[in-house]
């Protein structure tokens, strides 16, 4: 309580004694003002107003002729010039963005007579600092299709990026955006300048609807300072707020099966087209509550929707081949938000966010019903922000958020798990039932003040964050009914291994973040920026002190075996971990515009990025096996198939075998953490080139590279040993584990890496009738930790679900960073394709699409049984050298939508939508099985339209009423 005092003390005193800055939830505006000859003018007086709400900023030039406006809410400004003997000039439609800074130049004449001069804005099309990623306007959100309307739909404009599911069962129907080599856990996710990531499992927390939303920037790498807690991207949103006129809208979107083709599955199981609903609305609502001071925005939508999924067990259970199964879904969005120009140098904004949602957990084809769970979310934050300009040249931006998580995911079924080589699963899901619980405090206050130095002008930055969260754990009970894998893939198959559980698992992990920084965009000429970035990111909470686990407890005191992931524990170390105190991330990037007119540019970076090290990967369940009473209470392992006492091979629901286990009072833990674990971070380089070749064309082009470092993962660490050497484990023969008295623990490591290196080509064309924009990516991912780079499962049974039976072993159990344990992340794609676009034809009709093109990714061949008699199964082939060595499929897919706005009464409008996903109805296969023993071996097991939203074409009307 007293260091929390402390950090309160210390915001206070800096929002008293020193004004701050942060672009994370608005714009920047800058700009130099020369006469005609060139030079610069000081003291001219420049007034910014947002033409929605009439709010105003003013500033004056500096003596290098500069002026800024920092923390601007983002919209369109309408700027004026005055300068005593000059003609005062008015710039119009003046875009500001989010996380964006623009440069507004502008020259004044020399007043002659009494008179003004108006012009127009042009809006920049390529990149202007060293930041790689792209702006989406509130243009784009509201005319792109976007299948399942979330504001991530369109994150995949930036170069490199992927849309994906975020694969969590606490986060059903979330879309997220991949990029560089991670699936979207270490993307930072800011709405408004409040923190949105769940520290569990990563990614976003809470989902706000598309309607909320108004505009966002994806940034995929080489961010400046201010923004931290991500090794991968940053994604900035700005919530929609009131304006000086009252604006409402009201909208439905609807599906069903009538509008889709037949699924790949429905025909491959020789069904009709099975039923399919889908219903997404809501309403919207802004205006003001003072003209020109305050106004309110408030939204609420939900979507239901009725599907269902058809099973596929291969055969194994005939009678459930080709049953659907229904998957009911619900989630409801509520947003509102208030602002208040207190004066106008103050500006007060208000926001609340809520979400709750209830849908069905593990469905898929190599799912039997009883495989299912159901998942209840609910999440609820509020957020106040205050701006102030102290002065010309100094802005103070606090913000205060408190958010609450709290989620439950329920069994369907308390029968025994069945796992076959296929993937497919009978029985009890493996993580249910479980819960999840977080709440949250975020201070923050950011500064930036502008000076001239040695006649250079800086525009400084620093900032300070803390983030209490006294609640973070959950419980997670799972496998209390007994787990089964099975050798073949057929009903009275062998069993290979038996595993229950036992006991309470649940693990209360507070921590406390600490984050600070300081920034300079120093103006070397008129032609080089020069941004250079220190931060410093400190976690409290993760020093977990494991000495009463009965594995470190083992571990720190055996000297047998020698490996160097058991050699860390040797002599008592890591019974208590020790928080990591080295995260320093310095950044330095550079701009030199080539000819002076902002029309050629070339953008260079490099920079440290820490991840935040969500719990789900680090002291999550080790918190758990020291806090709780829980572990294996049973096990079993033949892998050539346990048999019963008169030699005939044993089935589930007879009489269990001996246990290989020692009875204990105190259930034997399953995990354990190493003091190798530590903050992820990533090194990243750029090099770019932005070209305005035309008024309506912009180019960009960047080769980057990124180096991931202590990635955290786990993998199981108690191999068998072969006593009578005879190539074979058999517990029959008195082979056992290297540490009996444990089952196959888990070790949960910090010396993960991955490496990342692309190149990007994009475009942007923007003419008065169309906007086009695309990327072409060539990339090359690859680590050890194979689900992705953000990730810590080497294993991703969601990707290539025939590794069920064998989740989190390496390959090499000695040694999980060999050779032949590092290849292609699963992630890798060698290159992607986006073309996006709409034309606004006419008899107001707008036409819009949207192409994604994603070469095949990798998935492993295995053997599919224990080929050195270690106790573990998951061994590669003697002809295959690496992991994920084998590419499944391609994915394609292009999506249209048609929309025409009808006008009533002057300002009632009715707009009708028809919209298609997956066009060309492309099969997109995927879920490859790579054992060799599996009857599908080298085929696929599912087929992918978007994330969550269906495999097949699918049509969707909409009709929108805007008053």
């Amino acid at each position: 309580m007293r260091r929390q005092i402390g950090v309160l003390t210390l915001i206070v005193l800096l929002c008293a004694s020193a004004p701050l800055l942060a672009q994370t939830g608005s714009g920047a505006l800058t700009g130099r003002v020369v006469d005609e000859q060139g030079g610069v003018l000081p003291g001219v007086r420049v007034v910014a107003t947002h033409v929605q709400t009439g709010i105003s900023r003013e500033g004056i030039t500096g003596s290098d002729g500069r002026y800024r406006f920092p923390a601007l809410p983002v919209g369109t400004y309408t700027l004026r010039f005055e300068l005593a003997g000059f003609t005062p000039l008015t710039v119009e439609n003046v875009v500001v963005n989010v996380a964006s800074t623009l440069t507004q130049d502008v020259t004044l004449k020399v007043a002659a007579v009494a008179e003004e001069v108006t012009v127009t804005a042009t809006i920049p099309l390529v990149a202007t600092s060293p930041a790689v990623g792209t702006v989406v306007s509130q243009e784009e959100l509201a005319n792109l299709p976007l299948n399942g309307r979330q504001f991530a739909n369109l994150g995949i404009l930036a170069p490199g990026t992927n849309l994906a599911v975020n694969p969590d069962p606490t986060k059903p129907g979330q879309l997220t955006i991949a990029l560089n080599g991670g699936i979207g856990r270490n993307v930072n996710f800011i709405i408004d300048g409040g923190d949105n990531t769940d520290d569990t499992i990563g990614g976003a927390l809470q989902n706000f609807n598309l309607e909320a939303v108004q505009e966002f920037k994806i940034q995929t790498m080489q961010y400046k300072a201010e923004y931290g807690r991500s090794s991968g991207g940053v994604l900035t949103v700005v919530t929609k707020t009131g304006t000086n006129e009252f604006k409402g809208s009201a909208w439905g979107f609807f599906r069903n099966d009538s509008l889709n083709a037949r699924t790949e599955s429905e025909k491959q199981a020789g069904i009709d087209k099975q039923a399919y609903d889908r219903k997404q609305y809501g309403f919207a609502l802004g205006g003001p509550i003072a003209k020109d001071l305050a106004h309110f925005f408030v939204t609420w939508e939900r979507t239901d929707r009725e599907t269902n999924y058809t099973v596929d067990s291969g055969g194994i259970y005939p009678e459930l081949d080709g049953k659907t199964v229904p998957l009911p879904f619900k989630d409801d969005l509520i947003t509102a938000k208030a602002t208040y120009n207190i004066s106008p140098k103050q500006y007060l904004q208000v926001r609340y966010g809520y979400q709750k949602n209830d849908d069905k957990y593990g469905a898929s084809p190599l799912a039997a019903p009883n495989n299912l769970g159901t998942i209840s979310n609910k999440y609820y934050s509020i957020l106040l922000g205050h701006n102030w300009q102290v002065s010309d040249n100094a802005l103070n931006e606090f913000l205060f958020q408190y958010s609450k998580f709290k989620n439950v995911i329920t069994a369907d079924s308390n029968e025994p798990l069945l796992y076959y080589p296929s993937g497919f699963s009978y029985g009890q899901n493996i993580n249910t039932p479980q819960s999840t619980n977080q709440v949250k405090y975020q201070y923050k206050d950011d500064f930036t003040f502008t000076k001239e130095i040695g006649g250079k002008h800086h525009d400084f930055k620093v900032g300070v964050q803390y983030i209490h969260e006294p609640v973070l754990g959950g419980d997670f009970s799972t496998g209390l009914n007994g787990q089964y894998s099975m050798l073949e893939d057929r009903k009275g198959s062998p069993v290979t291994d038996i595993t229950f559980y036992g006991g309470f698992f649940g693990d209360k992990t507070p921590v406390d973040q600490y984050s600070i920084y300081a920034q300079d965009d120093w103006y070397l000429s008129n032609q080089v920026t020069l941004s250079v970035g220190l931060r410093y990111d400190f976690w409290d909470g993760f020093d977990l002190d494991q000495r009463s686990n009965p594995i470190w407890q083992v571990l720190s005191t055996q000297t047998e075996y020698n490996e160097y992931y058991l050699r860390d524990f040797q002599g008592g170390r890591g019974g208590k971990l020790k928080n990591d105190k080295n995260n320093w991330g310095p950044r330095l990037g550079v701009v030199w515009d080539v000819k002076g007119d902002g029309k050629q540019l070339l953008r260079a970076g490099v920079g440290r990025f820490f991840d935040f090290p969500y719990t789900n990967a680090t002291i999550l369940f080790p918190a758990a096996a020291v806090q709780s009473n829980y572990g294996v209470v049973y096990n079993y392992f033949d892998p050539n198939g346990i048999r019963n006492p008169d030699g005939s091979f044993y089935q589930p629901g007879q009489p269990l075998p001996p246990n290989q286990l020692p009875g204990a009072e105190v259930f034997p833990p399953n995990e354990v953490a190493s003091p190798t674990l530590a903050t992820p971070y990533s090194d990243q380089a750029s090099l770019g080139y932005s070209w305005q070749v035309l008024d309506w064309l912009g180019l960009n082009f960047e080769a980057v590279r990124v180096r991931y470092r202590d990635i955290p993962f786990r993998f199981r660490a108690n191999p068998g040993v072969d006593v009578n050497g005879d190539g074979r484990y058999n517990p029959a023969d008195g082979d056992h584990r290297r540490f009996p008295q444990f089952g196959n623990f888990r070790i949960w490591y910090g010396k993960g890496r991955a490496d990342y290196k692309g190149i990007n080509i994009g475009f942007r064309a923007r003419a008065e009738k169309f906007e086009f924009q695309g990327f072409y990516t060539w990339s090359k991912a690859w680590g050890n930790v194979l689900a992705g780079a953000d990730e810590f499962r080497i294993t991703d049974i969601d990707h290539q679900p025939d590794l069920r039976a064998v989740r989190d072993q390496s390959v090499n159990p000695y040694d999980p960073l060999c050779d032949k344990c590092i290849g292609p992340l699963n992630t890798d794609a060698r290159h992607r394709i986006t073309l996006a676009g709409f034309y606004r034809a006419p008899w107001g009709i707008n036409i819009s699409g949207m192409f994604r093109y994603r070469s095949a990714l990798p998935y492993t061949e295995w053997a599919g049984t224990d080929l050195n008699g270690d106790g573990m199964r998951f061994d590669l082939p003697s002809n295959v050298s690496h992991v994920n060595n084998r590419r499944g499929h391609s994915f394609s897919q292009f999506d249209v939508r048609i929309s025409k706005e009808f006008t009533f009464a002057g300002d009632i409008g009715v707009e009708l939508i028809a919209e298609v996903f997956n066009l060309f109805n492309s099969k997109n296969p995927a879920g490859y099985v790579g054992n060799r023993l599996a009857a599908n071996f080298g085929r696929p097991t599912s087929y992918a339209g978007d994330p969550l939203q269906g495999e097949q074409r699918l049509g969707q009307l909409g009709l929108r009423i805007r008053f």
